[in-house]
């Protein structure tokens, strides 16, 4: 392609669809060409503010509009029909977490996207994070061997869609959201082998039996550990989550508002007394997100949040809510 804006559209325009579609009309690198939402009220109030073209179905807009991309801001259920519709006309995928709702759609999306040559990129906004690229500079560097991880991601909220909640679509906090706690886990430490979780239904009881929290323990195939808690437990005023690393040569912790990090500290062990601290105000994940999305379109190349590592988040959540359920540790692959 060439170095032009890139005609995007923009489908589910309630939540973060919103923040797409406002960013979207922001940046030089995208042209916003369409918006498109099944709830006409929320379809009308977006359409009003932008110049995009307004459509109430998917199918109707990829048969009818020119696009060269899209993003998806849909429930998880529906991602893998509208990623199909996508391909087949070769327009390229910036798909919301979690990427689908099994492993199955997961990879049905891979595929779709491999067979026309469009790119698939996963919305995992963490990995955008300036403080968490700087951990893992220090973690793949100064600090490591890495052995060990705590990671605390106590949602501030208690959401109240009930497709956030079905079994067949959102999957819950232990999906729909803590996939972003099972990304930056991966992210930061490779693969994981085994998971052993403990979970309940402790602050939305009239949602059992789906679970509104977990902790779980994992042992990575590096034959590294960690232990991470999420799940929809806190409140607004409570708002903040952090993730603790060692290695062999230092040890770092980040942390901040929920979803908002922006503080690092470290220290090598060779000066047990010099604390590094450095901060990251004012960072923008979406707008690195969505530069980083642009820059793979026009060069071909392949996302930092990739199909493969947004269907790996997906199974790593899925096997904690069955470990948890089930009383049993869950095998995703081997040790190295």
């Amino acid at each position: 392609m060439t170095d032009m804006a890139l005609r995007i559209a923009v489908v589910g325009l309630a939540g973060v669809g919103g923040t797409h579609v406002a960013r979207f009309e922001r940046m030089e690198q995208f042209e916003l060409a369409a918006v498109c939402d099944i709830d006409t009220d929320v379809l009308e109030r977006v359409a009003a503010d932008v110049s995009a073209q307004a459509y109430s179905s998917a199918k109707e807009m990829f048969e009818k509009h020119d696009l060269d991309a899209v993003s998806l801001c849909t429930p998880p259920k529906s991602h893998l029909l509208l990623t199909q519709l996508a391909a087949r006309g070769g327009v390229h995928v910036l798909c919301e977490k979690p990427m689908a709702t099994t492993v199955e759609q997961c990879d049905a999306m891979i595929e779709a996207c491999r067979k026309t040559g469009v790119t698939l990129m996963i919305a995992h906004k963490k990995r955008f994070l300036p403080v968490v690229a700087r951990l893992k500079e220090l973690m793949d560097g100064a600090l490591g061997p890495m052995s060990y991880l705590l990671h605390r991601y106590p949602h501030p909220g208690m959401s109240q869609k009930e497709w956030f909640w079905a079994e067949e679509d959102g999957g819950g906090p232990v999906l729909e959201n803590a996939v972003h706690a099972a990304d930056l886990l991966r992210f930061l430490m490779g693969d994981v082998a085994t998971v052993s979780a403990e979970g309940g239904t402790f602050f939305a009881p009239e949602r059992a039996p789906q679970l509104d929290c977990a902790v779980y323990t994992v042992r990575f195939a590096s034959g590294a550990i960690g232990t991470v808690g999420c799940g929809m437990v806190s409140t607004p005023k409570m708002s903040h989550e952090d993730l603790f690393v060692a290695g062999e040569h230092g040890v770092a912790e980040i942390g901040g508002r929920f979803d908002q990090a922006d503080r690092l500290i470290y220290v090598l062990r060779t000066d047990p007394d010099d604390v590094h601290e450095e901060t990251f105000p004012d960072s923008d994940p979406f707008g690195a997100e969505f530069e980083h999305f642009y820059e793979c379109v026009e060069q071909g190349c392949k996302p930092l949040a990739s199909g493969p590592e947004g269907r790996e988040a997906v199974r790593l959540c899925l096997a904690v809510k069955q470990s948890a359920r089930t009383g049993q540790p869950m095998t995703l692959r081997a040790e190295a």
